[in-house]
């Protein structure tokens, strides 16, 4: 009997995937974790094993294809079957978008639940699906299949006809009552004033996304489309026409891939936080003089020791001390989740894009152990291959971005997180000192980006000066080791 391979869960948060590329053909016989297919998330790129010893019968999902975790991607069949094994009926009416018996019994177990909200199954967690049709804007849409484009068109114009509920249907709701929404869709739902009691939910349990409010707001026909609801599908949907005398000599490229993660992040950190921008300046002399007295230590023990480490570890300890900056907004449940453990993001910059891997419990690791760590994940991540663990937890996030010059910048948010600290060139600039002499000294730009719903502007300023305070005199930093 044909076995089905599912998309699983590769990493906390995650609920769905791209298929970047089949490693193995229809038809072909692979062995028990032999890799089948590779699979990206918003998190990491993995090479998925094939969990059966047999023949990959059928590709569920083609190329370039996003699928739901849990979804099957893939069918297995054993040698004696290949030949004559046909697609089971539960699997053809989910390629086909025709819900099961089981699917159609998770609805009605919905539905009867009343206010009562049943377990999340995480997908609410991610705001950017693809949707039903192309012209869904060239930030969301993926590239898919003919068949799998038209399947989802016909799909959209019979799910759309009408965004309102009717009166026989039951808003879900949360068990405070709330319509069950993503934040971005209540924040949507704000500014288009748009009643969230009216509108239909598409996602998990009910719970109304931002393409429901969208829909919703755009009313039964274009003809009623209202001021705020065009002014937001012309936010929504950039288009380019390109000159005709210039056509020749543009190239397009598809949003996909690596690049379609990072344009979805950057969409969510715009539409789920309040951002705001702290600058602050450090003088660093000592610290590069302490890290060039440790540098040859270091390479001795097979370490590059660059300014990171102690960065990190300033971060880390001033997090403690502050450890709202240290936290996310769980906007459906009203409640700040404040993580009284420390696991920093660092940015790294690859040829495909920029990465996010994480450092777990910063505060306990020595600056080696730091080194040695930071070299690991930018070297896997530049790589390619990071695994799931190399980007799950993170609490707060640091790009680094001397390397690059530039006086400051304003960091965008890795949402969840509430705050991200830029760190930019050490400079030896002149400096007036409070006997008003003059001197150079080494300083560094340090820009804390942070969501305002969460941290004020003093909390902010204050952790800032903390972190400046230990980079000044960095010998506190070995107090703990």
């Amino acid at each position: 009997m044909p076995r089905e391979l599912l998309l699983p869960e590769l990493a906390e948060s995650v609920v769905e995937g791209e298929i970047i590329k089949w490693l193995a053909a229809e038809g072909e016989t692979v062995a028990e974790d032999q890799p089948v297919v590779e699979v990206m998330t918003d998190k990491v790129t993995v090479e998925l094993p094939s969990p059966y010893s047999g023949v990959l019968q059928k590709h569920l999902a083609a190329e370039g294809e996003i699928v739901k975790v849990h979804q099957a991607i893939a069918l297995f069949a054993d040698d004696v079957e290949a030949s004559g094994a046909g697609v089971p009926q539960a699997s053809a009416e989910r390629s086909a978008g025709t819900p099961t018996n089981l699917q159609a019994a998770e609805e009605r177990s919905i539905v009867e639940s009343g206010s009562h909200e049943p377990e999340d199954d995480g997908d609410s967690l991610s705001l950017f699906k693809p949707g039903d049709r192309v012209e869904d804007g060239p930030v969301y849409a993926v590239k898919r299949s003919v068949a799998a484009v038209a399947a989802g068109g016909e799909a959209a114009s019979a799910v759309v006809a009408d965004p309102t509920p009717s009166a026989t249907s039951k808003i879900a709701r949360g068990p405070h009552g709330r319509v069950l929404a993503v934040p971005a869709a209540r924040k949507l739902a704000r500014e288009l004033d748009v009643d969230l009691e009216r509108v239909a939910g598409s996602g998990p349990n009910g719970r109304v996304r931002v393409e429901d409010v969208r829909q919703h707001a755009a009313g039964p026909t274009a003809g009623t489309v209202g001021s705020a609801a065009a002014a937001l599908q012309r936010r929504g949907k950039t288009s380019y026409l390109s000159p005709a005398d210039y056509q020749e000599l543009e190239e397009r490229v598809p949003v996909r891939g690596l690049r379609r993660v990072i344009a979805n992040q950057m969409v969510a950190s715009h539409l789920q936080a309040v951002r705001t921008l702290h600058v602050d300046e450090a003088d660093v002399s000592e610290l590069v003089r302490i890290r060039k007295r440790l540098q040859p230590a270091a390479e001795r023990r097979g370490v590059k020791l660059s300014y990171m480490p102690f960065i990190m570890k300033a971060v880390a300890t001033a997090l403690q001390e502050f450890p709202t900056i240290n936290s996310s907004l769980d906007e459906d449940n009203n409640e700040i989740v404040v993580k009284h453990y420390v696991n920093l993001g660092l940015a790294v910059a690859t040829e495909a894009g920029l990465v996010v891997p994480v450092i777990h419990d910063v505060p306990t690791r020595s600056l080696l152990d730091l080194a040695a760590e930071v070299e690991r994940v930018a070297a896997a991540a530049r790589a390619g291959r990071l695994t799931p663990d190399d980007i799950k937890g993170g609490t707060f996030s640091i790009t680094n971005i001397g390397s690059l010059g530039g006086l400051f910048s304003f960091p965008i948010i890795n949402v969840p997180e509430a705050a991200i600290l830029g760190v930019h060139t050490i400079k030896r600039r002149p400096v007036v000192l409070e006997d008003d002499s003059i001197v150079a000294r080494s300083m560094v730009y340090l820009s804390l980006s942070f969501d305002h719903r969460v941290i004020d502007g003093a909390e902010g300023a204050q952790f800032t000066g903390r972190v400046i305070e230990l980079l000044e005199t960095p010998e506190e930093l070995f107090l703990d080791l």
